[in-house]
């Protein structure tokens, strides 16, 4: 599951230019040179350059013409549950919010000179840098987050970038978060970097409310044609309502969020969905403002957390209906398998 050679790494490319941020589902599974070409194409040249010029509203929209990756490794679903290839000595730098453009490019060209860069890049904006480091110890998967994020200081001290710790953006920690790929000329790639001869320091766990990830822990597997039907119903009501949130602008963001409930409140009906679901829905929340930080700062996150922790299980109609359908299905099967026995034994 592991892959610590940078020739080894793989991620999963996500690209939907109706979605954006909010399709959690990837397209393929790229390598790290493939990356590599991706950066330089020219379709991203040409959707990077409009991206620099455009204005705060016009940004949006670009940039969900844009591919991601998660850096992290490979996933069947953009959670953290539904890892299936672990890229394990990868850092991922997000420094943004740079005072100067010149700031940026100095930046960029100081971190490719550093052991164990693979990619530094300008973002499209000008104000910000994306790095890729080939560490020289491996990150534990599950408390990935903690251990960058509490050595957020030794990173910057070791990269000789103390003067920016305050614009590395921790975000970038989380083990499935987004990280967009965007072109600028002040580029830098190196396949064939050697690893950093410092390492992270070690963190205590943090208590997780997840087990390690599985190929197919993020979904449950209906076996009979009742919890198919129940599942299907289920993920066509939440496919709508992640559409209706990516539809949504300005002032009526916030006041939608309850409809989450809606969905939540008849997930009783399937149990094994509940954490799927919860994230797609998260996402599609997260996904209407500009990124998860901003949805902080409106208090997006925390009504989120507080309709879904609120939100009691109703009966659902059509819910009651296919179970009703299904059950009176089972016992004329029941009933069919009688006849033909007491048929069989009465001509024997």
């Amino acid at each position: 599951m592991k892959r610590t050679k940078p020739q080894e790494w793989e991620f999963s490319l996500f690209y939907n230019t109706t979605k954006g941020l909010s399709n959690c589902h990837p397209q393929q599974t790229i390598s790290l040179q493939r990356l590599f070409d991706i950066y330089q194409s020219p379709y991203l040249q040409d959707k990077s350059i409009e991206l620099s010029t455009a204005t705060d509203e016009e940004k949006e929209k670009i940039k969900a013409q844009l591919p991601y990756i998660t850096y992290s490794g490979i996933y069947s679903y953009r959670n953290n549950e539904s890892i299936l290839q672990y890229n394990s000595n990868l850092l991922a730098l997000d420094i943004d919010k740079l005072p100067t453009k010149q700031d940026a490019i100095d930046l960029q060209f100081h971190l490719s000179l550093q052991q164990g860069c693979i990619i530094s890049c300008v973002s499209p904006r000008g104000k910000g840098v994306k790095a890729f480091f080939y560490l020289g110890c491996e990150i534990e998967l599950k408390n990935h987050y903690h251990t960058l994020k509490e050595n957020v200081s030794l990173i910057a001290q070791e990269l000789g970038i103390v003067e920016w710790e305050k614009h590395i953006d921790t975000a970038q920690f989380v083990q499935c978060q987004a990280l967009f790929i965007g072109w600028n000329k002040h580029s830098y790639f190196n396949l064939q970097a050697i690893p950093t001869e410092w390492k992270l320091g070690e963190v205590k766990k943090k208590e997780m409310s997840v087990s390690l990830p599985t190929r197919l822990k993020h979904t449950s597997i209906p076996h009979s044609i009742e919890q198919k039907r129940i599942y299907k119903y289920i993920d066509k009501i939440t496919e709508k309502l992640e559409d209706l949130f990516f539809e949504l602008n300005g002032n009526n963001r916030h006041p939608n969020i309850w409809r989450i409930g809606g969905i939540k409140n008849c997930l009783h009906y399937a149990p094994l969905m509940e954490g799927e679901i919860k994230q797609r829905l998260f996402n599609a929340v997260v996904g209407m403002y500009k990124d998860e930080q901003e949805a902080i700062n409106v208090r997006a996150v925390i009504s989120f957390n507080e309709i879904w922790k609120n939100t009691t299980q109703k009966e659902n109609s059509i819910l009651e209906q296919i179970i009703k359908e299904e059950e009176a299905k089972r016992k004329l099967e029941e009933e069919e398998k009688n006849k033909k026995r007491l048929t069989e034994q009465s001509i024997n």
